[in-house]
């Protein structure tokens, strides 16, 4: 059984300004996984909003790159949507992949991960860290006890899939 969590693999390319990313989420019902491009602050960004969230009741946070409009030629749309359930603060990470392609390559998901609000603020920590460029994986579960950061490259050197959305 797949453990809901997220992972991210960092592949070199333009470092240390464009980073390759292979970025997998699953909530064990749906899952997802992109190869995207992006900088090293745009992790940073995230991590910062994600590290303290939520900052009050009800809050939101949302990360986007790219388009699913046509018209705006976007080779792929990426969406995190931080936000909490309840009152409470109960907290979910929304995950939008979709990889604009046409039939038959087409995928796309959206999907939600439920979690507690100390759970992104580690997944905060996670991602200031990865942005640094020391690791090449990033490893996040709900739970906490698979997260982790692992500086070596795995030995294979290309991702499995481009722009897979399950």
């Amino acid at each position: 059984m797949k453990t809901i969590g997220i992972q991210i693999k960092r592949f070199p390319y333009e470092e240390p300004y464009h980073l390759r990313l292979v970025f997998s989420a699953t909530n064990r019902v749906f899952d997802g996984l992109l190869e995207y491009y992006c900088g090293p602050s745009d992790l940073t960004d995230i991590g910062k909003a994600l590290r303290s969230f939520p900052t009050k009741v009800p809050d939101q946070y949302s990360y986007e790159i790219g388009s699913t409009k046509p018209e705006d030629k976007s080779a792929y749309h990426f969406a995190l949507h931080a936000y909490t359930t309840d009152m409470s603060g109960h907290c979910a990470l929304q995950v939008f992949i979709d990889n604009n392609r046409d039939r038959p390559d087409e995928g796309a998901c959206r999907f939600s991960i439920q979690t507690e609000p100390s759970a992104l603020n580690r997944l905060g920590e996670l991602l200031l860290e990865f942005a640094k460029l020391k690791h090449h994986e990033l490893n996040w579960t709900v739970s906490g006890e698979g997260d982790s950061l692992v500086e070596k490259q795995s030995r294979s050197t290309e991702p499995t899939a481009r722009g897979d959305a399950s």
